[in-house]
């Protein structure tokens, strides 16, 4: 064998033995953390417990300018942690085709805390809402289509 082969064969179990011998048996080279428990918040919903209504529009003489119709949401918010400060109100309002407010109709709603399309007062629980539609006769017209009736539907989305 060359000096070189042997020189190198020392070479390299020199670097193992070294690398073997780093660590001892009663060397710690690897640990787990202790359990951490995370712990989430309640969620925040809220739910449709409206009762599906007939609404019968208040026309009051013939060929009226104007025709309004007057109906309840309820909304049930799961809210125990209070982390929803308040709840916006849309409404959809259709026919065969969208109408379109403030060209088809203007609504309003009323109950408790609200104030235009918002409720800043949601608690945890039921929350009822009144509103009043009044159509214009563009609305009347596009409801004639669909036998004079439309479908007015609320979203209510917790902020």
């Amino acid at each position: 064998m060359k000096k070189t082969t042997i020189l190198t064969l020392l070479t390299i179990v020199t670097i193992t033995v070294t690398t073997i011998a780093t660590y001892a048996i009663w060397d710690t080279v690897t640990v787990d953390s202790r359990g951490n428990t995370v712990t989430m918040r309640n969620p925040v919903t809220v739910s449709d417990s409206t009762t599906e209504q007939n609404i019968s529009a208040d026309a009051g003489s013939l060929n009226p300018a104007s025709v309004t119709a007057s109906g309840t949401v309820k909304f049930t918010v799961d809210n125990t942690d209070d982390i929803a400060k308040k709840l916006t109100l849309q409404e959809s309002v259709q026919a065969l085709e969208k109408l379109e407010e403030t060209t088809d109709y203007s609504i309003e709603f009323s109950g408790d805390g609200v104030s235009g399309k918002t409720d800043s007062s949601i608690t945890n629980g039921a929350e009822e809402y009144n509103y009043t539609i009044t159509f214009t006769e563009s609305g009347l017209e596009k409801m004639k289509s669909n036998s004079n009736t439309c479908t007015v539907k609320v979203t209510a989305t917790l902020s």
